[in-house]
């Protein structure tokens, strides 16, 4: 099957090339498109004698489209630009570069993206990751329905998308909170269209090549104009229901520090205890490795629109808005052996790093009875996680654009947005204590490490209860926002305009965590044999084909209805069995306990301890002044806000700490909350200048100045408090209400030279001091008499980044007949760092999060006879994605490359045909933990294609 599709795909590719030599079209350049400061665009009608691939003619214009026009566009804006900008312009109405807009973003000049299930979702610019980049839309915040600050571009269809803008030196006007860039997504506009009844739609479907299945994807959008170009309405809306699958394999960190061992074998008999002994000094040994499936259902409804009046001369009014509702439903199912001390023959590297041993089974202790009650079993866990992302977003806005005289504009625009998200979560684990003595080989040089010798894993009869957590945590983010802005234009001076505003927003985020932990380990002792009618086989077909070390990957285990597993663990009769080394009365108790908790034993309740609700008001007030001569501009003010938080919700105060008996899992006893509120102001001038000069026609010089800050992310502003983990590794994580914004002082130069309207080379260097640098940390922390690692953000890091970019697209246009169609497009961005932490808190040192040192783009395209066609590759180096991460060791992330392409043919001037494949190579991620040789993932999405029809009239 996944063969034929793609074999069909491929056809359908040569198919549409076939006609290529139908007709010929002149490829344009047009005029520079103006940006308003409400995010609005006014396109000027480009020469009636350029004319490109789909342009479609009307009485009185002719309307530009396709990948060149694009491309003119974005060299336009760019080079008119009073600052340092780079930008993704619509090939057409409706028709975006890619179906998703990070996906095109990554094509800018320092650009990297994230993805999740292989569709791109945050953006790192120039090294710093999505915390510290300002998302807008036209011109402003719109809530988003993560933990934190940081923009989920998936949440949005790009058909909706007629621009979007990176700023990468700032201005006193644009909002700040961006230190690494500001990123304006502009929504279409009708005034600044075509007037008359217009409509562009499309429908096609998207095929996932590991999940061999077909999903619908269907956009449109309409506009209508009066022919006075004084009233209209545009709307747009997409639907998707894309269903994917992602194959990984994975281990949650790397345990380190002195550990206990059994010296001898797994065939070993007749040992003392005088055989169980201690490392003495620090080694790495990964905490499990499990093997899993992921499949996705990716459902996404998306509305915009927009109403325009020209009330009179003087008065345009706009009113905006747009909604999501964007539904993530995840089903995974885990095969996985956990690892916990002691170790078997643990074999080690000279890093370090174990590369082998042997987990205690059942027959390892009956051949050494003096072991029992000094080593624990090992276990074989069949593990099925649900976990949804449900998320609805909206922004509504309205701005008013007064100009009582011909060189003064009045601007005053207001706005709300609300996200929300609920992430209904089941982690059920039925498992069996290990027959034999299972084993872990790391395999230097090979893909995958391995797990072996589990013994008889497909016996349901050896199947028993083991943990189960429930949970229905909640976010909710709402924001208000004002704007007035003036603009005074001078004539005749050295002195251009000036420019003073006032902004005013406030933002609350709230989030809060519903579980059932009294009762997720009522079963962690692996005591209660499972209903096998419950259980059915699962067989992890094609998994990770082609990877060195997969073919030690179980093949078949277990998988079952959460629910129903649930139903069978709640029934009273099994949680009143005696288990985990209490006598019938006593669990008998707990069962009464556990019943009489609201909902039952998995029930989710509160937990009023991780509730958070931060209130943040920025009051914001600038001025900036143009100044311009002959061949030079430059731009220089000040913005001040003053930023105000409140950060409420209750202490939960820890009174005894425990363990599950015949587990090590710590079980947490509170005593009564109590509101707590942290309060927190500061202000902050942020001085900014540019300058621009026109050395030639073609060549244009930049250099600009600013200061900017990151505020801490609201989440991380809370004070809550959670406890977990194990005996062994204690863990906490929580907010921290005191934190103070990331301040980043920044130097730019460049250099651009326009060769025409589309094609340009440009250079630029740039460089940035870092202070009070917010960073995810994990350290060592004394809590309640035990050493706790606690995972919360904190400032305290200096440093620097610097690095040079280099860019640029070239037309073909001076070859002769076909090749006159082809171009190319490209960028290479070089970082560097130098991150200053307390070299205290860890034994190792690190750089900052999300930072590539290199990362390359290349596109090659071609234009003429209907044919639109790209290909484009996208490359990152290994990266740091967090510093502490999983057991507060660095997780890193490889190099990364990927293949898309574009391939449409235009049957009519309203009629295209298409196909989009990305990741065409399948290229799989690879993650690490400190050191490349401690793995931590491995993890194929596939490809994925997009194709159908587009119409528009």
């Amino acid at each position: 099957m996944r063969t034929s599709i793609r074999a069909a795909l491929l056809a359908s590719g040569v198919m549409l090339a076939l006609p290529a030599l139908a007709q010929e079209t002149a490829q344009p350049a047009a005029g520079a498109p103006q940006t308003s400061p409400d995010g609005t665009i006014q396109e000027p009608t480009p020469p009636a004698a350029q004319v490109g691939p789909g342009a479609s003619d009307a009485t009185d214009e002719i309307v530009v489209t396709g990948i060149r026009s694009s491309l003119a566009s974005s060299a336009r804006i760019k080079r008119d630009a009073q600052q340092i900008v780079d930008t993704i312009s619509a090939e057409d109405v409706g028709k975006f570069p890619d179906a998703n807009i990070a996906e095109s973003l990554q094509r800018i000049t320092g650009v990297a993206i994230d993805r999740s299930g292989g569709e791109g979702q945050f953006i790192t610019v120039r090294g710093l990751g999505p915390e510290f980049n300002t998302v807008l839309v036209n011109g402003r915040v719109m809530a988003t329905d993560n933990p934190g600050r940081e923009f989920s571009f998936d949440v949005l269809s790009s058909n909706m998308i007629q621009r979007t803008d990176v700023y990468k030196s700032s201005v006193p006007e644009l909002q700040e909170g961006g230190i690494g860039a500001t990123v304006n997504i502009i929504t279409a506009r009708p005034l600044d269209g075509r007037s008359g009844f217009h409509l562009a739609a499309s429908a096609g479907g998207i095929y996932d090549t590991l999940r061999e299945k077909l999903s619908p994807d269907f956009s449109a959008v309409t506009s209508l104009t009066n022919e006075e170009k004084t009233l209209g309405l545009v709307l747009s809306g997409s639907y998707t229901d894309r269903r994917s699958q992602l194959d990984y394999v994975q281990t949650d960190g790397w345990l380190f520090g002195p550990q206990n061992v059994v010296n001898g074998s797994a065939t070993s008999a007749g040992l003392t205890t005088a055989a169980l002994g201690n490392t003495g000094t620090t080694v790495n040994v990964p905490q499990n490795l499990a093997f899993a499936r992921q499949l996705d259902r990716r459902r996404r409804i998306n509305v915009a629109g927009a109403v325009q009046a020209q009330l009179n001369d003087q008065l345009l009014l706009t009113v905006d808005g747009i909604y999501s509702k964007f539904d993530v439903f995840t089903s995974r199912n885990i095969f996985a052996n956990f690892y916990s001390a002691p170790y078997i023959g643990l074999e080690l590297d000279d890093t370090g790093s174990a590369i082998g041993f042997n987990r205690p089974g059942q027959q390892f202790l009956a051949a050494n009875p003096a072991l029992n009650g000094s080593v624990s079993l090992s276990q074989n866990d069949n593990i099925v996680n649900t976990n949804n992302r449900l998320t609805q977003t909206y922004q509504i806005g309205g701005n008013l654009k007064w100009n009582p005289a011909e060189d003064v504009e009045v601007r005053l625009d207001a706005s709300t947005t609300r996200a929300k998200q609920r992430n209904p979560t089941q982690f059920v684990v039925v498992g069996s204590l290990a027959q034999t003595s299972p084993r872990f080989d790391l395999n230097k040089g090979e893909d995958l490490p391995t797990a072996s010798n589990f013994g008889n894993i497909t016996d349901a009869s050896l199947m028993l209860a083991h943990y189960t957590g429930v949970e229905n945590n909640r976010v909710s983010d709402r924001s208000s926002e004002f704007h007035l802005d003036t603009d005074y234009k001078i004539q005749d001076s050295i002195l251009k305009s000036v420019r003073i505003g006032v902004a005013y927003s406030d933002r609350t985020k709230e989030r809060r965590f519903f579980n059932n932990s009294d009762g997720g380990c009522a079963y962690c002792g692996y005591d209660i044999p499972m209903d096998t009618s419950l259980l059915s086989s699962y067989k992890l077909d094609n998994f990770l084909s082609g990877v060195s070390g997969s073919q030690n990957v179980p093949q078949q285990f277990f998988t079952y209805d959460p629910n129903a597993v649930i139903a069978f663990l709640s029934d009273p009769t099994n949680l009143a069995r005696a288990r985990q080394g209490r006598t019938s009365a006593e669990q008998a108790a707990e069962a009464a306990r556990l019943l009489a908790l609201p909902g039952g034993p998995y029930g989710t309740r509160e937990n009023v301890g991780s509730r958070l609700n931060v209130n943040e008001r920025l009051l914001a007030a600038y001025v900036a002044m143009s100044f311009g001569g002959q061949n030079w501009s430059a731009n220089a003010g000040v913005r001040v806000v003053r930023t105000q938080t409140v950060s409420r919700g209750f202490d939960l105060p820890v009174i005894d700490i425990t363990n599950t008996r015949g587990d090590d899992t710590l079980v947490f006893t509170y005593g009564t909350s109590t509101p707590v509120a942290v309060r927190n102001s500061y202000v902050n001038a942020l001085p900014s200048a540019n300058i621009k000069f026109n050395v030639t026609d073609k060549l244009i010089t930049r250099a600009a100045f600013s200061q900017t800050v990151t505020r801490p992310t609201l989440t991380d502003l809370g004070v809550d408090n959670s406890y977990g983990g194990r005996i062994s590794v204690p863990q906490s994580s929580g907010g921290n209400p005191t934190l103070e914004p990331f301040k980043s002082t920044n130097y730019d130069v460049s250099v651009e030279y326009y060769l025409n309207s589309i094609s340009y080379v440009s250079a630029g260097a740039f460089y940035k001091t870092l202070d009070n640098f917010l960073e995810l940390q994990t350290l060592p922390v004394q809590r309640f008499g035990r050493t706790f690692q606690d995972t919360r953000t904190r400032n305290g890091q200096t440093g620097y980044i610097r690095g040079i970019e280099v860019g640029g697209q070239y037309t073909f246009d001076w070859l002769p007949s076909v090749l006159s169609g082809f171009g190319v497009a490209g960028n290479y961005t070089y970082v560097e760092s130098k991150a200053e932490r307390d070299s205290s808190l860890a034994d190792y040192e690190c750089g900052y999060n999300g930072l590539s040192p290199h990362s390359a783009n290349g596109s090659v395209f071609y234009e003429k006879y209907g044919i639109s066609a790209r290909g484009s590759y996208n490359w990152r180096s290994d990266y740091l994605r967090a510093c502490r991460s999983d057991q507060g060791r660095p997780r890193n992330r490889s190099a990364y490359g990927q293949l898309d392409f574009n391939l449409g043919y235009d049957i009519t001037p309203n009629v295209q045909v298409y196909v989009q494949g990305v990741n065409v190579t399948n290229r799989r991620v690879h993650e690490w933990s400190a050191i490349e040789e401690r793995f931590l993932l491995l993890q194929e999405t596939g490809a994925r294609y997009n194709f159908g029809a587009r119409v528009k009239f």
